[in-house]
């Protein structure tokens, strides 16, 4: 049996100024132990604040040894408590990608940042706290995209010399009467385009055929009338490029035709250049785009993706067949709106329904 006993003066005093002082369950112990020494039982005091007895008793017997402050609570194991700029700490460092730390990694990962946090900087936080911080300050985990290396440091970034005059050539024949085509190729594959969507419950798997398949995809875009011309072969080579050439002799057969393309080796074949060595294809000229940054000046690579996302992402056709059945059908009722006839790089804008208007 727990029984605290008489207490002097000095005692009961230091006492009755940690229960009036007192915060909380510490002003609790202290009047447990009053009662104690005011003969009151374990079971009583236990009854009176509602708590067990081995609390209780637990209590008294820390007061017997260590006195008043035996009623204070101990520091608790775990964690330290977390630093009050955590938040900013983890965004600054989530902007400075782990190769400029010293890390052979590409991007940062929770785990990966939450472990170099606590080895460079001595802030322990868990996986789940980094990832609520990042939340916080506006990161997102998403896939990145491909693209062309056109902002990279000066002295890496390859530059055509000649843009400003290939640029220059092209506006004039955006302003001459003549007609003028874009033209560009892309592959169409098998294997379904990953695009992000809203997903609920678990992540959305999608389909993968055992082979891939593809085919080329040929076209030109008419920057006066947004006409649109393809052609579907099975490989990109010199050869099925002049027969698209054919398509599109026939397609205008009279006046001058401006073809504005990159500098891919097929479109400067021998092939294709005895094709408009012909006199009768006299009337068709060439211009280049620049090198390195073709894309950026090429409106029918806006075409491709526009193409691309209504009928290949994050779908699986059955057949490479189906799947030019669904680029044909998307062709024959898409609308593209003209490039500006006075714009040297114009620009396409989708509609609601993801065709450009």
């Amino acid at each position: 049996m727990v029984r605290i006993g008489p207490l002097s003066d000095e005692q009961r005093q230091a006492l009755e100024q940690v229960r009036r002082r007192a915060v909380g369950r510490v002003s609790q112990r202290a009047h447990m132990v009053l009662l104690s020494a005011r003969g009151y039982t374990v079971e009583r005091i236990a009854e009176i604040f509602g708590v067990g007895e081995d609390v209780v008793r637990k209590w008294l017997h820390r007061y017997e040894r260590q006195g008043p402050p035996g009623l204070d609570d101990r520091p608790r194991p775990g964690r330290p408590p977390k630093e009050r700029l955590a938040r900013q700490i983890v965004d600054a460092q989530a902007s400075n990608p782990p190769c400029n730390n010293g890390l052979v990694q590409g991007g940062w990962t929770v785990g990966l940042l939450a472990a170099f946090l606590t080895t460079r900087f001595r802030l322990v936080l868990s996986p789940a706290s980094v990832r609520r911080y990042l939340h916080q300050t506006g990161w997102r985990w998403a896939r990145p995209r491909l693209a062309p290396a056109t902002h990279a440091p000066r002295g890496q970034r390859k530059d055509d010399p000649a843009t400003a005059l290939k640029l220059a050539l092209i506006a004039q024949a955006v302003a001459s009467a003549a007609t003028l085509l874009y033209l560009d190729e892309c592959d169409l594959h098998l294997l379904p385009v990953i695009r992000a969507c809203w997903m609920k419950g678990p992540r959305l798997r999608v389909p993968t055929p055992g082979q891939n398949a593809k085919r080329a995809l040929f076209g030109a875009l008419n920057a006066r009338t947004g006409q649109l011309h393809h052609l579907v072969r099975p490989r990109k080579r010199a050869a099925q490029f002049v027969e698209f050439l054919e398509t599109l002799a026939a397609a205008y057969p009279t006046g001058e035709v401006i073809l504005v393309l990159d500098n891919v080796i097929t479109h400067d074949a021998k092939l294709v250049r005895a094709w408009l060595a012909r006199p009768e294809h006299a009337r068709f000229r060439l211009l280049w785009l620049p090198k390195y940054t073709a894309h950026e000046h090429n409106p029918i690579e806006r075409v491709w993706g526009l193409m691309k996302d209504p009928i290949a992402a994050n779908r699986l056709h059955g057949s490479i067949d189906l799947l030019v059945e669904e680029a044909e059908r998307y062709f024959a009722t898409a609308t593209f709106k003209a490039p500006h006839p006075l714009a040297a790089t114009p620009q396409l804008v989708p509609d609601a329904l993801g065709r450009a208007a």
